[in-house]
């Protein structure tokens, strides 16, 4: 457990210097915004994932609970793990719907910037590896059940699941960063 931190601190630390010479290399405006938005992005991942790695290293010790009880333990962690994957399909899908109708519904009178474009682009690529994890997912488990078992805490279910979920959380942070500049863009177009 000592390493996993040291190595977050390393990581950020990096980015962290990163940021700050590419702060010094710009100039202020737009791209300054959008900067300090991705760099406080990335802390807040940082923590997020930092969290995650904790909670899941701790130790669980839990007694073995009758062979009923365990059947109907393992049908309820499939429905939960079932519920989960298909929430976030069905968010990605909504968000690539989204972002397709962002895309369409704007204001036809000035162009798209390319920073615009490449906001958009990279959300809808995010939403999209977030459904290509799911679909990972569905087939490790169905892999799984043929198999007559089911852990959604072993490697072939827990890394696509935590993909899905974190590739989607990207796209939609990028996605509001879309819509905040098109927002401010508009503001700045018409003042």
């Amino acid at each position: 457990m000592g390493a996993l931190p040291q190595r977050y601190i390393l990581i950020a630390t990096f980015w962290c210097t990163r940021l700050q010479k590419v702060e010094a290399s710009t100039s202020k405006g737009t791209r300054f915004g959008a900067l300090r938005f991705y760099a406080a992005l990335a802390i807040v991942i940082f923590v997020l994932h930092t969290i995650d790695a904790v909670i899941v290293s701790m130790p669980v010790v839990l007694p073995e609970p009758d062979h009923d009880l365990s059947l109907a333990l393992r049908q309820k962690q499939l429905d939960l793990w079932s519920e989960m994957n298909k929430l976030l399909i069905a968010v990605a899908t909504l968000t690539i719907g989204a972002i397709g109708g962002m895309m369409v519904n704007r204001d036809k009178a000035r162009p798209l910037d390319p920073p615009q474009l490449r906001r958009a682009a990279a959300s809808w690529l995010f939403c999209a590896l977030s459904l290509y994890f799911g679909y990972l997912s569905y087939q490790q488990a169905t892999r799984m059940l043929n198999h007559g078992v089911f852990d959604p805490f072993t490697a072939r279910l827990w890394w696509p699941a935590r993909g899905q979920f974190w590739t989607f959380l990207i796209s939609i942070i990028i996605l509001g960063d879309f819509v905040y500049s098109s927002i401010r863009g508009k503001a700045a177009a018409h003042s």
